[in-house]
């Protein structure tokens, strides 16, 4: 089965999760005994990425072979009195380590039982491409597996199997994005193969501004990308832009509700992390939050020459052990620390040996630190060996001793409650051996109950047949609806719900469009309390039937068997939208064919179909999807007027916005959707 496919159909069992401050009854199929034990749902995860593969060398230094050291880095190397050395008594000979003079902030969190450092970390045949590296870790594999062999990544796997009803919309108990990404470059950790909808990108925004800047923001959207490496991650960007829209409310009420205790260097870094401080202090539920600081990547002038303590990097390490320390002490007077854990990685380490311009080239493993109030201070795996390097003069594969896989599967688990499958799951081409070693960074008294694990959810297939008519398209003369949009082949191949106001980011596709297939429609499962529990782009036929964009079949596999009845909506990009007045039984698990086009009761609502000759069919005109036929609509056919496209103004489908249109938005103008169905609050 897909893992898209997986992901859709992620409710357990005849009786799915009912959530219960975000965990399910092991009953469910999610492996939680009730909160009572099991009180953990408001913990978080910070990841801070350095981008560029920072000088672990320099950062910590061996001091167990601080002679070679010298020997190695004759110009770059650290003046040995000038260190600030982790205790050799505690931790032995061969993890004694040296810290950059400017890192006294690491010294005083270590000391205070804040902080684990994780050495010789890295993965098997390492890259030392920046893009790939970064890519490889952000996607959970290592360099003996090809990048597009896995299209996830990692922290999205788990996600979507922590939270399998999560849908990436702001509605009832799930009010905020569970990732949410901060700096400069967004990346693809967070995505997998069904949508970019588990995280938002705050890169260079103002946070108690951003509903108003998303709200400002207006221009054509990028129709073609190259087919490169390069065109997928402009995709993603622009994807993520979109997706913005939906929490901008939220995001700004959260911001301003929470404070900040602390002085933060003003620095990229410094008020990334205070504005995550701020999103805590203020409520936010978002589990996964990651920060990125550039700018490592030190060929040249990494010191200076009259003091190898300062220079870029002692700059860039200045900046980093402050903007930590501060986020630390702040979560501690805001009284948020024991719900939160922090990780610094980079995507590779630096050779062992200088190179001719007071600077280092790409190398292999590196180090990971860990900080927080429930972090089992500590030394983890044995100092580099400065003697043993490649051909290329960094560290050799051999010094490889504690796979970053590793690493995060320890504090998925110990921290975050992933059961041993669930890693599996979330590193799915990772060996067992790799991802289940555990690091115990995570203090014991923290760690989360065995009995407490939560397991990936089982998949459940149920399927729904569904008929309605779009008033625009439908000929009463044969019962049909029109086929020209195809026809003229200006039907996009991909889902159309991104750029409207449904703001809808799955990665339906087709290949190639069956003839009879009129256009994209949007169909959403309501819970009784209008909560909505699942969305999905599918085809139209020109009969009526909706086609699954997977199968090409009128059964449309989607959702699961869900706990509760459940209703079905419909919208499309120039109609009213409807909801179903009839709901269905999920607990049955049987197909049910629904036909919307028989009776006007048939959707809830007053006159919210229109009768033409006995059959009742959706309203034209809502060009601009928000439950009014009025002057908006109006303006938006005018400036398309005699367009040849794709548009929302081109009301019959015959590929123009022309008078036809026009004559159809008369004719319904002044016409008002379902408030409920319309509400955009609920998007």
């Amino acid at each position: 089965m897909k893992r898209r496919k997986f992901i859709r159909t992620g409710l357990a069992g005849a009786v799915a999760p009912v959530f219960l401050n975000g965990f399910g009854f092991k009953a469910f199929g999610a492996s939680v005994v009730p909160a009572a034990t099991c009180d953990f749902a408001d913990r978080s995860l910070v990841i801070i990425y350095l981008a560029g593969a920072n000088d672990i060398i320099n950062t910590a230094v061996p001091m167990n072979h601080f002679g070679a050291y010298q020997n190695e880095r004759p110009n770059i190397h650290l003046p040995q009195n000038r260190l600030i050395t982790l205790d050799n008594g505690l931790i032995g000979t061969n993890r004694h380590l040296g810290l950059h003079p400017n890192l006294q902030a690491f010294k005083d969190l270590y000391d205070s039982d804040l902080m684990s450092i994780v050495q010789r970390t890295g993965y098997n045949v390492p890259n030392r491409s920046h893009f790939a590296s970064e890519d490889i870790m952000l996607k959970g594999i290592d360099g003996t597996i090809s990048n597009n062999d896995e299209e996830e990544g990692w922290v999205g796997r788990f996600l979507k199997d922590r939270y399998p009803t999560y849908r990436g919309l702001p509605f009832g108990e799930e009010v905020d994005p569970l990732g949410i990404i901060l700096g400069d470059t967004p990346n693809t950790g967070f995505h997998t193969t069904e949508a970019h909808e588990l995280e938002i990108n705050l890169s260079g925004q103002d946070p108690a501004g951003f509903f108003n800047i998303i709200s400002s923001l207006s221009g054509e959207p990028i129709s073609q990308f190259p087919n490169s490496d390069h065109g997928e991650l402009l995709n993603y960007i622009s994807v993520l832009e979109k997706s913005t829209q939906v929490y901008s409310e939220r995001i700004s009420s959260v911001f301003d509700a929470g404070a900040n205790s602390a002085t933060y260097p003003n620095s990229n870094l410094g008020n990334q992390l205070k504005t995550i401080a701020r999103f805590i202090s203020g409520g936010s539920k978002t589990k996964v939050f990651m920060a990125r600081k550039g700018n490592w990547d030190n060929h040249v002038n990494m010191v200076n020459s009259g003091d190898t303590t300062t220079g870029t990097h002692a700059n860039l390490l200045d900046d980093l052990g402050k903007s930590i320390k501060a986020f630390q002490d702040d979560l501690q007077a805001l009284g948020k620390s024991s719900q939160v854990t922090t990780v610094v990685f980079s995507e590779f380490g630096r050779k062992i040996i200088q190179n001719g311009n007071r600077g280092t080239d790409h190398g292999t493993v590196s180090s990971m630190f860990v900080i927080g109030d429930n972090v089992n201070t500590g030394v983890y795996g044995e100092n580099i060996n400065i003697t043993q390097k490649d051909n290329q003069g960094a560290p050799q594969p051999s010094q490889l001793q504690n796979d970053y896989r590793s690493v995060f599967s320890s504090i998925l688990q110990d921290w975050m409650g992933a059961s041993d499958d669930a890693l599996l799951a979330s590193f799915s081409q990772t060996p067992s051996s790799v991802v289940l070693r555990n690091i115990p960074v995570i203090d014991t008294a923290q760690r989360v109950d065995p009995n407490c694990y939560f397991e990936p959810i089982q998949a459940v297939s149920m399927n729904i047949s569904l008929k309605l008519f779009l008033e625009g398209y439908y000929d009463s003369a044969n019962g049909t609806m029109s086929t020209d949009l195809n026809a003229n082949g200006l039907l996009p191949n991909r889902q159309p719900y991104g750029d409207t106001r449904y703001s809808y980011f799955g990665d339906e596709y087709v290949a190639n469009i069956p003839s009879n297939i009129v256009d994209w429609v949007l169909i959403e499962l309501w819970r009784e309390d209008n909560l909505v529990l699942d969305r999905k782009a599918v085809l139209l036929r020109n009969d009526g039937r909706i086609i699954d964009p997977e199968t090409l079949t009128p059964l449309v596999g989607i959702g699961g068997l869900y706990p509760e009845p459940f209703r079905i909506a419909v919208f499309h990009r120039s109609h009213i939208g409807v909801l179903r007045t009839g709901a269905i039984d999920a607990q049955q698990g049987v197909d049910e064919y629904m036909d919307i086009t028989t009776a006007m009761n048939e959707v809830s609502g007053v006159n919210q179909l229109k009768n033409i000759g006995g059959t009742y069919v959706m309203i034209a005109g809502d060009m601009d999807q928000n439950g009014l036929i009025n002057s908006g609509d109006y303006s938006l056919w005018k400036r398309a007027n005699n367009v040849t496209d794709y548009r929302s103004t081109d009301l019959n489908a015959d590929g123009i916005t022309d008078a036809q249109d026009y004559d159809l938005w008369k004719d319904n103008r002044s016409k008002i959707g379902n408030p409920v169905v319309h509400n955009l609050l609920k998007r």
